[in-house]
């Protein structure tokens, strides 16, 4: 039998290109949306100073009402105080005292080469897939370093009462018992929410022990009233008990320990308990230099360049108004044989 070559496929019919390209999945940016959000005026240097009065303490007058006990972690500015003599002048005592808080903006930037053959011949769009990723890539980064900055904050509670990170092991995770401790710890501090809500901000494997917690599954399912009993199948899984609102993402840091113990950190977060800044007048952008645009740098006019850049700054305004929960999670449990891949 004859053999036709010509009836094999030709490298155009073999492979059909879908010309949609598949979504990119990110994570979720929270860290960002709670903030002090500022910016500096040019001129006006690089650094932006936040300030504060420190509370005056009303000291009460014992004959009438008795010796008041302050927290013993508040910060306030002493304030005599005395009952006034009729015709006699008072003389002030009060001396207050204010705290000052800096944060230095830096700039952030990723960029790429794009080729001449790459930009004109692909198959792809290659610019503005570019530009619609770093796109995403910046407002991320950013959240990364506010996320850095929270990670670093001294207000600390760790899950079970334990004594310390190394002390946080299997079973003990962020339950509404946890988050009660956190708020009874905001609100003894004074501090407040943020539009009548507690943001908590977790990590999809702190969500799924939440969602286990029988404090509030029995709650949703037995004490709801209206439609709060459909909140258990709410996909959002937003509000939990007693004014919190969960904000999930994957950028919530999980810090690895020697013997891969994971330990998550969760943030319940108050008005004004941190901040961040921007220069005003240099704007984020994204930036598409075409080939042919580097003058001696690129003579045959055979490479472009596509990147973003970006100035920030972040910088814990408060401590007491936020508190960061050590704990682990019901997705590990003890000790890795071997780091992972």
């Amino acid at each position: 039998m004859a053999a036709y070559s010509n009836l094999l496929l030709t490298p155009e019919m073999q492979l059909a290109l879908n010309r949609k390209l598949l979504s990119r999945f990110r994570a979720k940016i929270v860290f960002n949306k709670f903030g002090d959000q500022s910016g500096i005026s040019t001129p006006g240097g690089v650094a932006e100073n936040w300030r504060r009065m420190e509370v005056i303490r009303p000291v009460s007058v014992a004959s009438q009402v008795g010796t008041t006990t302050w927290p013993p972690d508040a910060t306030y500015t002493n304030a005599a105080a005395a009952l006034l003599t009729e015709g006699t002048f008072f003389v002030p005592s009060v001396a207050a005292s204010w705290a000052s808080i800096t944060a230095t903006v830096q700039q952030f930037g990723q960029a790429a080469y794009i080729s001449e053959w790459a930009e004109k011949l692909s198959v792809d769009p290659q610019v503005p897939e570019y530009v619609k990723n770093f796109s995403e890539a910046m407002p991320e980064l950013l959240d990364l370093v506010t996320r850095d900055i929270l990670l670093a904050a001294t207000n600390i509670q760790y899950a079970n009462g334990r004594a310390s990170q190394s002390a946080v092991v299997s079973g003990d995770f962020f339950t509404l018992v946890e988050y009660r401790k956190a708020l009874r710890t905001l609100k003894n501090a004074n501090a407040e929410s943020i539009n009548g809500k507690w943001p908590i901000i977790v990590h999809p494997n702190t969500t799924y022990d939440l969602q286990g917690d029988s404090n509030i599954t029995n709650l949703w399912t037995n004490g709801g009233a209206g439609n709060k009993q459909g909140d258990i199948f709410d996909d959002t899984f937003s509000d939990i008990p007693f004014g919190g609102r969960v904000f999930e993402s994957t950028l919530a840091p999980l810090v690895r320990a020697s013997g891969y113990t994971d330990y998550y950190n969760t943030f319940v977060v108050g008005k004004e308990a941190y901040g961040t800044t921007k220069v005003n007048k240099i704007p984020s952008e994204v930036i598409v230099h075409p080939p042919g645009t580097s003058g001696v740098a690129d003579p045959l006019n055979q490479v472009g360049t596509v990147g973003w850049k970006a100035n920030f700054a972040a910088v814990m305004l408060n401590q007491a108004n936020l508190v960061r929960i050590v704990h682990q999670t019901s997705s590990f449990t003890g000790t890795r044989a071997a780091a992972p891949v």
